[in-house]
């Protein structure tokens, strides 16, 4: 009898392993909203999930709270702003850019305050002075709590003259509450294109993708600064990579990186950084910075380990590894890596066929210790003129892209899905060939920090936020 028993839970097992197997994963939703060029970040606190959007054709800066499944609150915070990153600790909400004027901002709000109060709405705090010390646009931050307790906030700032960008800066903000928050600023030495950070366990980390004399890319800098105290010191390290030979009278005939960089952190103080790499075509009888592109693209992940730093050795580059891509390439939005697959997972745009762009989910398994030798890409199917603009992971393994239609409302959209994927219902399937680099070594250098500082943040009270609810629609699964 108890065998009997035990036959009869295993095949129950097998049955519903079966049906979980045949089950599509993938999931997208909609709602009325206007989600013009959303950004998406995870809430933990509340496993759900805070956006940004420019609605009203770029005039209002919105934020919403949504479960993805059945609704979404949307908050009307401020207006005229051009908000270009944000992100979460514990209950706030910090955000950054640059003002009609201008200047570099730094904000934030009480997330309960502003989408759950039973009385007056909620207000978001903004300090939108920063030119005053050159940041005339604040980019790319990243927030957490520092060893001594405090709210940490690095950032990427941008010095601007008549309108024109001239020089990149290190951000710092630190307090123990955001009222208390006091800031100063460092440059950068990276000249080439927008610096993009992360922060390991021990560093705040800066890449710049550094450019030739014919504006084509020829490989990275690495910035360090220590993670607890970033600017204490008058000096930097800096960690050149070149990836593309050049030199007088040496046109380029490669461009690396090619548009724009990724950069996310992965373990302990390693960190991996992607970008498209292209193919050019000199024109022999030109000047010496005339050439066009040959198509030939891939999608470049190297990861780089800092931890020689806590002993006063070089970062090294460890592995490079190269997605083979088809036609043209736009941009690459999001890089993220798993800790608990081992996947990194890369928002990216790509031809899929001619004249055919899309919005792919890229996860590469590096589960074995490296690269796998295929790169899957999934492309949601069903909004044609619609864009993927951000991504981010919950604790759970599972992504969920953002989006919104470009006709006719830029209703937002959400593309959810497990990163070991079978949204077959959803979506296509296309699988690049993945090869492998060796890696490059480093050039050493030393930067004047230059640092200015410590400044108050003043942050004054903004309009009181207008919300509104929506429901999410279940498009497909």
């Amino acid at each position: 009898m108890k065998r009997i028993i035990t036959q009869t839970i295993f095949l129950w097992f097998c049955m519903l392993c079966g049906m979980a197997y045949g089950q599509s994963t993938g999931y997208l939703h909609k709602n009325s909203i206007d989600g013009w060029q959303n950004m998406i970040r995870y809430y933990k606190n509340s496993d759900k999930y805070i956006t940004y959007s420019w609605g009203a054709v770029g005039t209002e800066n919105h934020f919403a709270i949504t479960d993805i499944q059945s609704n979404m609150i949307d908050a009307h915070v401020v207006s005229g702003y051009y908000v270009q990153d944000f992100e979460i600790l514990d209950d706030y909400v910090f955000f950054c850019g640059y003002n009609a004027s201008g200047s570099g901002f730094l904000g934030w709000f009480d997330i309960n305050d502003v989408f759950y109060s039973t009385g007056t709405p909620g207000r978001a705090r903004i300090d939108e002075t920063l030119s005053t010390y050159g940041i005339g646009w604040l980019d790319n931050i990243e927030v957490y709590y520092d060893v001594y307790g405090k709210i940490h906030i690095a950032g990427v700032g941008q010095q601007v003259v008549a309108g024109v960008p001239t020089s990149y800066k290190a951000f710092e903000a630190v307090g123990y509450t955001p009222n208390t928050m006091r800031y100063r600023v460092a440059d950068l030495c990276g000249s080439g294109m927008m610096p993009r950070l992360t922060v390991t366990d021990d560093y705040v980390v800066y890449v710049t993708g550094e450019l030739n004399v014919c504006g084509t890319g020829i490989g990275y800098m690495l910035e360090p600064f220590p993670k607890n105290d970033m600017l204490a010191s008058p000096t930097h390290p800096t960690y050149l990579f070149q990836t593309v030979a050049t030199g007088l009278g040496l046109p380029p005939h490669e461009g690396d990186p090619y548009l724009n960089i990724c950069i996310t952190h992965k373990v302990s103080n390693t960190i991996a950084v992607c970008n498209y790499r292209c193919g050019l075509f000199p024109y022999p009888v030109a000047p010496e910075c005339i050439y066009s592109i040959n198509n030939k693209f891939v999608l470049v992940l190297r990861e780089y380990d800092l931890a020689p730093l806590l002993s006063t050795n070089p970062i090294q580059m460890i592995s490079d590894s190269r997605v083979n891509l088809p036609l043209g390439v736009s941009e690459i939005r999001k890089l993220i890596y798993d800790p608990l697959t081992k996947y990194y997972i890369t928002l990216f745009r790509n031809q899929v066929s001619p004249m055919v762009d899309g919005d792919g989910i890229l996860t590469m398994d590096y589960s074995s210790g490296s690269a796998p030798m295929v790169a899957q890409a999934t492309y949601q199917q069903v909004y044609v003129t619609g864009f993927l603009w951000d991504m981010c992971l919950n604790s759970n393994s599972r992504y969920t892209a953002s989006g919104f239609d470009w006709l006719p409302n830029h209703n937002y959209f959400f593309w959810q899905d497990d990163i070991l994927t079978n949204a077959y219902g959803c979506a296509n399937y296309i699988n690049y060939n993945v090869g492998k680099k060796d890696v490059e070594r480093h050039k050493q250098d030393v930067c004047l920090s230059n640092v200015v500082g410590w400044i108050a943040l003043n942050f004054i009270p903004n309009m009181n936020s207008v919300s509104n609810l929506d429901n999410n629609i279940l498009m497909c699964n």
